[in-house]
């Protein structure tokens, strides 16, 4: 049996759909955001179904699709109006829809996702349920809708649940898309009874840019070594699949190398060689730039699919938490209590206010803000200046005075093998302070962004106790991330003194 989720699958890619229909083990399943993702979208599915009248939810038994499709007739025979997950199991293939709801002309379908925008993934997935629900007899449907947040909505003092939602009409859409909808799904038909995954060479579709979960058993052995042109920085996917193709697949193999990019052919050499390349000017003109004190600055956001505070959009990134180190003057350790200041929030209370207000008291009034990726900080100091009009001039401030550490590692100033093509500070940092526990992120409960608004969130879900550890774990993996900016910092100007 064929369900509507590994169709979706198989739409993307037919040797990742062989892997799922074949119930091979899904290394996402333990991947903390996905498990939010799943998270957010069934919080969603239920905040939808209450914008809608009252109807039958038919619910879920586990394997007896047979009842539950049972189920669903029943209340498609009575005068019931609105049915929630109704079930249809035909031909092989079994659907559950999230909201069906009568009218004089027949039902609408309306399928739910978490996301701000429609993708061309969810018109797949609406096809395959019109196609479906198109075959059962005595069914006579109308249109079809896909139903997202709706990002421009900014919540009042009180939530109004019909705005968060925007309906996209799709009719027109999954009957252009019939032919094409049954073509692929016969093909999975057939790959569902083969032995073993159809011999389709990767390419470049979503799930194969490098983050498919069933990587291992699909891409030939050493891509994601070092020297793989898979790692070879800023280069778009579609041309690491063309070289692939071509014979291509490591540093080595490549002989027009002035045809690349001045980093991309620094990266290469610096791979080939094993040794590091070293710009003393670009790492000059960096720190040249710079004025004490310098505040060594970070923040974590969280997003939220409903919002639950005033003037909050859905999904809007909402900073709950920063770090922030000070080196007043040159050689100074940043790591004392005098030169370190932290907020971390109440995930009851909206915290953007009491964070900009903690941001203006505690960042020096002059002097250099170091970031890394200083768009993210911008971006979210910017948001921050339009909810806190009264400091907004302050808020803005900031901002100009924001430089970027990234900087002197993305334009060639100092490149180690060990970046594998990324410039992330989880790449720069272990390559540069190297046998370091004090700056090893793998030491840390949470170790990453993602994980961090994941915990943060679960923050109204779990005991005190619990509760008390999490806000630990936050913050030592905020301090982390601007210690360890400091510490890059300290071993660039040891690199030009050297």
């Amino acid at each position: 049996m064929i369900t509507k989720s590994n169709y979706v699958v198989g739409h993307q890619c037919q040797r990742c759909f062989w892997f799922k229909y074949n119930k091979y083990k899904d290394p996402s399943e333990d991947d903390q955001m996905a498990q939010q993702r799943m998270k957010d979208g069934e919080y969603v599915g239920e905040e939808v179904k209450k914008t809608f009248p009252i109807g039958k939810e038919i619910p879920f038994l586990g394997g007896d699709y047979a009842k539950m499709c049972q189920l669903t007739k029943e209340a498609i025979n009575s005068d019931i109006e609105v049915i929630f997950e109704g079930s249809f199991l035909v031909d092989g293939v079994f659907i559950r829809v999230d909201v069906m709801q009568r009218t004089p002309d027949g039902w609408d379908i309306f399928e739910v996702k978490s996301s701000s925008s429609l993708k061309p993934i969810h018109k797949e997935d609406a096809s395959i349920q019109w196609h479906i629900l198109k075959r059962v007899k005595d069914l006579k449907l109308k249109d079809m809708y896909l139903v997202t947040l709706d990002k421009t909505y900014k919540r009042g003092k009180e939530l109004q649940l019909e705005g968060v939602f925007k309906r996209h009409p799709l009719t027109q859409y999954v009957e252009s898309n019939q032919e094409q909808t049954d073509t692929t799904l016969m093909n999975l038909k057939m790959i569902s009874n083969m032995d073993s995954p159809p011999d389709e060479r990767i390419s470049a579709t979503p799930n194969a840019k490098g983050k498919c979960t069933f990587n291992e058993h699909c891409w030939p052995k050493g891509l994601g070594e070092t020297n793989s042109i898979f790692k070879l920085y800023n280069l778009r996917s579609k041309k690491k699949f063309e070289l692939l193709e071509s014979g291509i697949e490591t540093f080595e193999d490549i002989v027009d190398i002035d045809s690349y990019s001045e980093i991309q052919q620094i990266q290469i050499n610096s791979t080939i060689n094993n040794k590091p390349v070293l710009n003393k000017k670009i790492i000059d003109d960096f720190i040249s730039k710079l004025s004490y004190p310098i505040s060594f600055f970070d923040f974590e956001t969280f997003s939220e699919p409903i919002p639950r505070f005033k003037n909050q959009k859905p999904n809007e990134r909402i900073p709950f938490q920063y770090s922030l180190h000070i080196q007043n003057k040159p050689n100074e350790d940043v790591n004392t209590e005098e030169n370190h200041f932290e907020y971390l929030g109440d995930f009851n209370n909206d915290p953007r206010l009491d964070i900009a207000k903690s941001m203006i008291e505690n960042i020096p009034k002059s002097g250099s803000i170091i970031t890394y990726y200083k768009s993210f900080e911008k971006g979210v100091i910017k948001d921050l200046s339009n909810f806190c009009p009264d400091i907004k001039e302050e808020l803005l401030g900031l901002n100009e005075r924001i430089i970027d550490l990234m900087i002197p590692f993305a334009k060639g100033g100092y490149y180690h093998p060990e970046f594998e093509g990324s410039f992330s500070i989880k790449k720069v940092l272990p390559a540069l302070c190297k046998n370091n526990d004090e700056l090893n992120y793998k030491n840390l409960n949470i170790s990453n962004g993602g994980m961090a608004s994941s915990a943060f969130r679960e923050l109204g879900n779990i005991s005190t106790d619990e509760a008390k550890q999490v806000r630990k774990d936050l913050l030592k993996y905020c301090w982390l991330d601007t210690y360890a900016m400091y510490a890059i910092y300290s071993k660039l100007l040891l690199i030009i003194d050297a």
